[in-house]
């Protein structure tokens, strides 16, 4: 079979397996394989290795006395994932703005995807010298702040998955250890902050924080990035405060009091941002 006929194959099942989902959708009760296959003009087989795959994944559900499918709960957390996706960069915006005004740095918005960090925003100093990252970097995991945010609250088949295998090691600096990564994610979950100095690249640091939806539910993770001289290792003070405390406003707009409960105030500057009452 020739790469271009490989190609169309599987564009083919990527359309029939769209149109399933939105027959299923668009249906008032459960459907039957026959049903299914007779409204989209195609093979009861070929319907019914679909409906397999995507029951396997967890995508539609199957009721057991009748047999027929429905859409499956995890479509419904797939959409609410999406609509927090796409409303977390506009309303991080303010809060990156202010981070990198405050300190001087580049800021930036991530979110978790499959227990790794992926970079959607940023927010360049204007100095002469800037240090950043652009939007659709994915940092490595076991050896960036965001990536080890975002493996401190991913599922353990996550977890493992990433850390199985010899990790890289991009400086002498970089954190391989097991062991070590571990003690580092029950910390984050702790004192909600992590920083990475030297790791992903000799001289630079990221000081990163959580936003989350819940204790256990990462939303996003909001960092600044720059040299180490102006990132020193575990920085505290000013800094420190003004990334956790973006961090825990934006998690209180999501409904979440963590911060609040691990005794992290929000800075003033900071609450200036967030809506009356919150």
């Amino acid at each position: 079979m020739t790469l271009e006929k490989e190609t169309a194959n599987s564009l083919d099942s990527v359309a029939v397996v769209a149109q399933l989902l939105d027959e299923l959708a668009a249906a008032p009760a459960p459907m039957g394989v026959s049903e299914i296959a007779r409204a989209l003009n195609q093979s009861k087989a070929r319907i019914h290795r679909n409906l397999v795959s995507l029951k396997h994944f967890g995508l539609i559900d199957q009721d057991e006395a009748t047999e027929k499918y429905r859409l499956g709960w995890k479509l419904f957390q797939l959409g609410e994932r999406a609509g927090v996706q796409s409303n977390i960069r506009a309303i991080a915006a303010p809060y990156l703005k202010l981070l990198c005004e405050t300190t001087g740095q580049s800021s930036l918005l991530s979110i978790p995807l499959n227990g790794e960090a992926l970079v959607i925003a940023a927010v360049d100093n204007e100095s002469n010298v800037s240090i950043t990252v652009k939007p659709g970097n994915r940092p490595l995991p076991h050896c960036s702040a965001q990536g080890r945010i975002a493996l401190a609250y991913a599922t353990d088949t996550q977890r493992e998955r990433l850390l199985s295998g010899p990790l890289l090691a991009p400086t002498p600096h970089s954190l391989v250890d097991i062991h070590a990564i571990d003690l580092r994610l029950q910390r984050i979950r702790e004192h909600l902050m992590e920083d990475a100095p030297n790791e992903a690249l000799t001289g630079i640091n990221v000081l990163a924080a959580p936003i989350l939806r819940s204790a256990k539910d990462l939303i996003g993770i909001v960092a600044i990035v720059g040299s180490i001289q102006n990132i020193p290792p575990s920085p505290a003070g000013t800094m420190a405060d003004m990334v956790r405390g973006c961090a825990a406003a934006l998690s209180k707009l999501f409904g979440c009091d963590a911060y609040e409960q691990h005794g992290i105030a929000i800075p003033p500057e900071v609450r200036r941002l967030m809506p009356s009452g919150r």
